[in-house]
């Protein structure tokens, strides 16, 4: 047997359990629609929750980076990458998230990664709900500490765990804050109460949630603060970890948190201190975002509204979509070809929702994960469930 016929095999296997991926080339693409196969589709998968990677404000303060940056930082920040513009936008990300400091990470995932095996080791433990983003399963994993994965958002039995687990060197308790597959939000109040009541460092994944929660889009806790589940201004969170490449239309990652948590990880997080610094672009388009989120709240309100009405559209045919909390809304048809076949026809509808099938859900969960955009007018969101309702009407 050649060395690497395994590759061959294993691509047949994915293939035969229409699990194989394949990469999807867009002529052209936004939040709002994209150019695929020669058609133009309105785009119902895009993270770009706000529609700001493509406002002109963010478009051209990236070129403005570029002018004055240069195109790549070219070295680390401990090196010689550090930029002016890496430290402006860490100081508004820390005013935005209401925390002593931040930290930008060259991605989401590269964040998660560090911050995970820099605060954990051998012998210390983390507590990770069971439908964490894969980043944090990694993180977790190469961090070598014990892990402990408790019931997805079953608090009891996370408690469970805490109190049977031995005494440890340091304890961390993380999870997605707005879980990306199924769009349902984390009990923050709970997890606060259960970290500070056995010792826990508390880490939230905000990837989903940074411009999305709370009315000004600052996240978890501007969210439950409003419901009066929390007290505005009680910060319960060590670390709130997010993206810049969601509702922030750019790219990058980042941590909010004490300071010395971020000179910390300055000094221990592996990802941060071996790789290329954030490109200026990406970093002058995340500031302008955060500009624009506090300048134009019409946006958040528009994300709103178009959730509310497509869950009721979809509600009224038949669609279980009441477990999201947010603009993901999955449709759940169990078996892979469903779901490919489901995509594939509305496609010939003109709404392109690509199927998410094993490992990235639990088999047997296959779905069309649907997100929402302020740059979706209504006919889009009216096209949509029409196009739902009429292939669950004749089967698919």
């Amino acid at each position: 047997m050649a060395r690497a016929d395994f590759v061959f095999e294993e691509l047949k296997h994915l293939e035969s359990i229409h699990q194989r991926r394949v990469l999807k080339s867009l002529e052209h693409g936004n939040a709002h629609e994209i150019s695929y196969q020669g058609r133009t589709l309105v785009n119902f998968s895009s993270n770009d929750y706000l529609g700001l990677a493509s406002h002109p404000r963010v478009k051209a303060a990236a070129q403005a980076a570029i002018e004055q940056f240069h195109a790549s930082a070219a070295s680390s920040r401990l090196i010689c990458g550090n930029l002016a513009i890496h430290e402006r936008l860490e100081s508004r990300l820390a005013h935005f998230k209401q925390r002593e400091a931040a930290l930008v990470f060259s991605s989401g995932y590269l964040a998660n990664l560090g911050i995970l095996t820099a605060l954990t080791g051998e012998n210390d433990q983390v507590f990770s709900d069971a439908l964490n983003h894969a980043s944090i399963v990694d993180g977790c994993r190469l961090s070598r500490a014990r892990i402990f994965v408790y019931r997805h958002l079953d608090l009891n039995h996370l408690e469970s765990l805490l109190r049977g687990a031995p005494a440890a060197r340091r304890r961390l308790l993380v999870s997605d804050a707005v879980f990306s597959m199924d769009g349902d939000v984390a009990d923050l109040p709970g997890l606060a109460a259960l970290a500070a009541a056995h010792d826990c460092l508390l880490m939230l994944d905000e990837a989903h949630a940074t411009g999305v929660l709370g009315s000004t889009g600052r996240g978890i806790a501007e969210h439950f603060a409003e419901r009066g589940q929390m007290a505005p201004g009680k910060e319960c969170v060590d670390l709130a970890m997010g993206t810049l490449s969601k509702a922030l239309g750019s790219f990058g990652g980042f941590v909010a948190c004490s300071s010395q948590l971020r000179e910390f990880l300055i000094n221990k997080a592996r990802s941060f201190i071996f790789s290329t610094a954030l490109p200026p672009s990406a970093a002058g388009a995340a500031l302008e975002s955060l500009q624009l989120i506090g300048e134009e709240p019409f946006r958040r309100e528009a994300l709103w509204k178009n959730l509310y009405d497509l869950k009721g559209r979809l509600g009224a045919s038949g669609f279980d979509v009441t477990a999201s909390e947010t603009p993901i809304l999955p449709v759940t048809f169990g078996e892979e070809a469903t779901a490919l076949r489901m995509s594939e026809r509305l496609v010939e509808r003109g709404c392109f929702v690509p199927a998410i099938r094993p490992p990235s859900v639990p088999k047997g969960t296959s779905r069309l994960r649907i997100t929402l955009s302020a740059s979706h007018s209504s006919e889009d969101v009216v096209g949509l469930a029409k196009g739902l309702s009429e292939l669950a009407e004749d089967g698919g």
